[in-house]
């Protein structure tokens, strides 16, 4: 027979408690929940323990469902293996550990679970804790005979009276459950709170965030017997006697006299906060179906449904697993990778719904989740592509979306002059046939092969056929219709190409006082941007920081000791004018470089400059460092201003 592999008794520990650091708060909520709902619950109710708060003051945080339950000796497979719940394992089903590893290091004291079926009516009750040697392992109860004589241990028991920790086990059960499941909560000792969730000093969860992280963690509340899953969750506080829910509530009493109310909270599911007033579509932004909802809310109506007692009030970009939502996002990187601009960020709501891995299917693309239920990765262990997605949804970019966009410009006042526009035409035009970069372009009877990049020929930062300037003609001799693709050479590549010196078009720069989380930054380039110029388009925008240090210095320094008699304004007006366009000019050398040829290896491979490469010189911190000390800068601004301004003044 085999040696099969198995985890020691001593390593279990160890790897709980990875997965719970992995896991992150109110990680246990969701396994909890998913339990319960893959159990066939119609009914799962976050409560707390009112007997040992009536008795002892204790509140503990009980987990209640009215699924199929557990029998016995499936509970205790539930609780003693770590990998093992009852449910098939693969890498797009369970992996048996996560209610365990997420609820088993915050409450050491032990966790009570109580399961009904049609097998064990009166119930079955474990209890797992952890021992003095950091091992888990489920508490056992003397068994005796009818004469009241020791038999045996057992560490399955019916819920029986425990004046010790101030409750009746078998009452916990609440009416509306003939079959189910309870689990309550112990922490860390017999007097421990366990209401508010997971103490740790890296978490401190709370009552409001747990409903808040339910109502965003779950896309949709699935149905059950035509309704909603009825997810609730208790809250706890103060009675006030102006309080007139007494009907809807109800209220304990704590030993030291208190009267505590007792008050559910309805979880809904994110889309749920989504007005019925937002205009709506979808965009398919791979080849693997992976598809974009996206969700505008016009004013004036709330861009979120619902009270922050119940969900954060910013909308979010998500992506959709097997009905959950991962990698919430509500910073501007993010939504302008998708060319979601500030202006109505904080109006759309974005869900991206790829294809899920499976086993069945190992050929197939899709997305994975982490065992801890975290994060997802893409087949093989890569990244979630969204610069990938956020291109191919630019590419597309809603009519809704783009006129929404149009009309919250309109109200600004800080748009691109035309003339500056103009200006920055006749530079770039001037400077960009010294800036050809050597790349491998698609051509019909090219003798290189290679990969297409998703980037192409004339169009700068493009990743389709819409170009800005683009003619849509012939590459040229051996060329093909329409863009030519930029290639990255490998020997087994799809496309043939040949080597080629190219240009393309050019972004546009605007200046505006940076939000506090990027205000260090004295630029920043976002690339899926689109601004229409007296009919002219650009393609991306350099935005320029008008309220940093450096730039006020220069403001400062140009009209107060330059041309102090100048009109002020006119001078900040020059100084903002050359920065932005010494700006674009970098971003448009950088992409230059893209598919750039830069040297070979030992073994005579070719050397690229990549997508990620360019992307590294056009972060935020880059781009900013390359705006400091420019002579370049001062001299051109002293030069255009001395026609404009007269002499200088300390001439």
């Amino acid at each position: 027979m085999p040696r099969f592999v198995h985890v020691p008794t001593e390593a279990t520990a160890h790897l709980i408690r990875q997965a719970y650091e992995a896991g992150g708060p109110y990680q246990w909520a969701r396994e909890a929940w998913k339990n319960s709902e893959e159990s066939g619950a119609s009914i799962v109710h976050f409560g707390i323990e009112e007997q040992a708060a009536e008795r002892q003051g204790v509140l503990r945080r009980t987990i209640m469902d009215n699924g199929a339950g557990m029998r016995p000796e499936d509970l205790k497979i539930f609780l003693t293996t770590f990998g093992g719940g009852g449910k098939p394992i693969g890498v797009d089903g369970n992996f048996g550990q996560g209610f365990k590893s997420s609820v088993l290091p915050w409450n050491p004291y032990g966790v009570v679970v109580i399961s009904y079926t049609a097998e064990a009516p009166d119930g079955a009750m474990l209890w797992i804790y952890r021992d003095s040697d950091g091992n888990y392992a489920l508490r056992e109860w003397s068994a005796e005979d009818e004469n009241g004589e020791f038999v045996s241990f057992t560490d399955v028991v019916q819920p029986f009276m425990d004046e010790d920790h101030g409750c009746d086990w078998s009452r916990i059960r609440p009416p509306w459950m003939h079959t189910g499941t309870i689990m309550v909560l112990l922490g860390s000792a017999p007097d421990s709170d366990t209401w508010m969730g997971d103490q740790d000093s890296s978490r401190k969860e709370t009552v409001d965030e747990l409903v808040r992280y339910l109502n965003s963690r779950l896309i949709e509340v699935p149905e059950r017997n035509g309704a909603p899953i009825e997810t609730t969750v208790v809250d706890l506080y103060a009675k006030k006697s102006s309080d007139r829910r007494d009907t809807r509530d109800k209220t304990v009493n704590l030993p030291d006299g208190r009267a505590m109310v007792w008050r559910p909270r309805r979880v809904h599911g994110l889309r749920h906060y989504i007005p019925s007033a937002a205009v709506t579509g979808a965009v398919t932004v791979d080849e693997h179906g992976t598809q974009v909802d996206w969700f505008y809310v016009p004013e004036p109506e709330p861009p979120v449904g619902g009270t922050a007692d119940y969900i954060i009030q910013r909308p979010v970009a998500v992506v959709d697993y097997q009905g959950e939502a991962y990698h919430a996002d509500r910073g501007k990187s993010r939504y302008r990778l998708f060319g979601i601009t500030d202006e109505i960020m904080g109006r759309t709501w974005l869900i991206v719904r790829p294809p899920v891995y499976s086993d069945s299917q190992p050929t197939r693309w899709g997305v994975i989740t982490q065992a801890s239920r975290h994060i997802l990765f893409g087949k093989g262990g890569t990244e979630l592509p969204w610069e990938e997605w956020g291109d191919a949804f630019f590419e597309n970019f809603p009519e809704e979306l783009a006129e929404a966009q149009q009309k919250a410009r309109a109200r600004d006042t800080t748009q691109t002059d035309p003339s500056m526009a103009k200006n920055l035409a006749r530079i770039l035009d001037r400077l960009n046939p010294r800036f050809k970069a050597s790349r491998v372009l698609s051509a019909a009877m090219g003798k290189v092969l290679g990969h297409p990049s998703g980037s192409f020929a004339g169009t700068s930062g493009s990743r389709g056929p819409r170009s800005a300037g683009g003619s849509g003609k012939s590459g040229g001799t051996g060329g093909t219709g329409g863009p030519r693709h930029v290639l990255v050479p490998a020997t087994a590549g799809s496309m043939q190409g040949s080597p080629s010196r190219v240009r393309g078009g050019y972004p546009t720069f605007d200046w505006k006082r940076f939000d506090p989380e990027e205000s260090k930054h004295l630029a920043q380039y976002v690339r899926n941007e689109v601004r229409d110029i007296e009919g002219a388009e650009y393609r991306g925008v350099v935005y320029l920081n008008s309220a940093h240090p450096v730039f006020l210095q220069e403001f400062a320094y140009w009209a107060d000791q330059i041309w102090p008699k100048a009109d002020p304004a006119k001078v900040r007006d020059l100084v903002q004018r050359v920065y932005g366009e010494e700006a674009v000019a970098h971003v448009v050398h950088a992409q230059r470089l893209n598919g750039t040829l830069v040297g070979k290896t030992e073994d005579d491979e070719p050397i690229l400059m990549g997508e990620e490469d360019v992307r590294q010189l056009l972060e935020p911190t880059a781009l900013s460092a390359a705006l400091l000390g420019l002579v370049n800068v001062e001299q051109r601004i002293l030069t255009q201003g001395g026609g404009q301004f007269g002499r200088r003044a300390d001439a």
